[in-house]
């Protein structure tokens, strides 16, 4: 399943998004990726979320499989969306 979504957080996907995106995906059985523009990362890997780079108003798409692809799709956007 996958989904886009704009990136509304007023911090983008740095530091401390990415670590609770990382951490709120663990729960789930399920593998997630998101792509911002021509580069992609693994939505566990702090590191490669960090060097997406993604800002507010980037167009995030999220591709997620397995058992909870659902519920860890909601979670990224979640992270993606929340003010801050």
């Amino acid at each position: 399943m996958y989904l886009e979504v704009v990136i509304t957080n007023g911090h983008g996907l740095h530091a401390r998004p990415a670590a609770e995106l990382v951490e709120r995906i663990a729960r789930f059985d399920a593998g997630v990726q998101i792509e911002v523009g021509d580069k992609a990362a693994s939505a566990a890997s702090i590191m490669s979320l960090l060097a997406l780079g993604a800002s507010p108003g980037n167009t995030a798409r999220i591709t997620s499989d397995g058992p909870d692809a659902e519920e860890a799709m909601n979670a990224v956007v979640a992270v993606l969306t929340e003010d801050s």
